[in-house]
């Protein structure tokens, strides 16, 4: 996949679905993302979908969501986009993960791992960008 080229896939609302997907661009998408830069990438990408398909599109069998990739200058770019009522992201901005819960960690992971992320005004479309850290040694934190 080449600078400026995109990949839109509409996904099944399953995580088995989501597992597939990112099981299939590790072995080709991911392969033209440096070493360094798949976990994070991968990371990012499985979060956004997992959450558009558990809380957007609340996994129903009909439901689906859609994914857009492209390469651009120096990174990778994100849209994940789902039919459900979306979130008031602007309230959860600044909440802390707690350590034992098992979710609430979407927020803090594009703080950490997105060079730049925003969601539209309702809530249920997110755009994700990861710009690549060229010469680090580093993915993430």
């Amino acid at each position: 996949m080449k600078r400026g080229s995109r990949l839109r896939r509409r996904i099944p609302a399953r995580l088995g679905a989501v597992d597939s997907f990112c099981g299939e661009l590790r072995g080709s998408l991911l392969c033209q993302v440096p070493q360094e830069e798949r976990f994070g990438v991968e990371l990012l990408l499985r979060e956004a979908l997992t959450n558009a398909v558990v809380h957007g599109a609340k996994q129903k069998p009909e439901s689906h969501v859609l994914c857009e990739i492209r390469m651009v200058e120096g990174g990778i770019q994100m849209r994940i986009a789902d039919s459900g009522d979306g979130f008031d992201w602007r309230a959860r901005l600044e909440a802390k993960p707690q350590p034992l819960a098992e979710c609430g960690r979407g927020l803090h992971i594009l703080n950490h791992y997105a060079s730049e992320f925003r969601f539209n005004e309702k809530g249920n479309c997110l755009q994700v960008t990861r710009l690549f850290r060229q010469g680090e040694g580093h993915a993430g934190i």
